[in-house]
């Protein structure tokens, strides 16, 4: 029954909506990671895996300029004023030198990490990296990540979900089993 909804989410309209919004978010404003919305719907529609990576890329890298802008702004609305108040004047301006000497290779690195990208992309914009070479590494980085997420599922998928649809019962009470505990875990802390 999950697997015809979530069938039935990835054909829609508003899968894709919110498939897009979840990248262009994960580059902007929240550390939400599109891959776990992605990675489904590229098990359970294989034929769309080039049009759902798409909008993947092209989301998360439009979100990436808006995470540059807010950075940028930021910084020269009230960050150079704090750095200048905490003595870090220096420093930032060596991190800033390291964004522009390296900064394609330290966007499209970071790319293959599974923290946020929204942070990379506002520090690009607190620093001023060059917007082109930003650009051009956040669309390369982006595309890598993505395509090597679809390769992933389209080698290994099909053994995936014949796994959990033979250990469908377990899986679902061990998923239960631990979100009840990271609830516990939570209140008790």
């Amino acid at each position: 029954m999950w697997l015809r909804r979530a069938e039935a989410f990835s054909d829609s309209r508003s899968g894709v909506v919110v498939l897009a919004g979840t990248a262009f978010a994960d580059s902007s404003v929240l550390p939400v990671l599109p891959d776990l919305l992605l990675i489904p719907m590229l098990l359970l529609k294989p034929d769309r895996t080039f049009s759902l990576t798409a909008i993947c890329v092209v989301a998360s890298s439009t979100g990436a300029l808006v995470g540059y802008g807010i950075g940028h702004v930021a910084w020269a609305s009230l960050g150079e004023t704090l750095v200048k108040m905490y003595g870090q004047a220096d420093n930032f301006q060596r991190y800033q030198r390291l964004v522009e000497d390296w900064g394609l290779w330290i966007i499209i690195a970071k790319s293959f990490t599974p923290i946020p990208f929204k942070f990379i992309a506002i520090a690009a914009g607190v620093a001023s990296m060059n917007l082109l070479t930003f650009t051009v590494a956040t669309v390369i980085g982006r595309t890598l990540h993505f395509v090597i997420l679809a390769l992933l599922v389209a080698s290994w998928g099909q053994q995936f979900l014949q796994l959990v649809a033979k250990y469908e019962r377990w899986l679902l009470g061990l998923g239960i089993l631990g979100a009840i505990s990271l609830g516990i875990a939570y209140a008790t802390r």
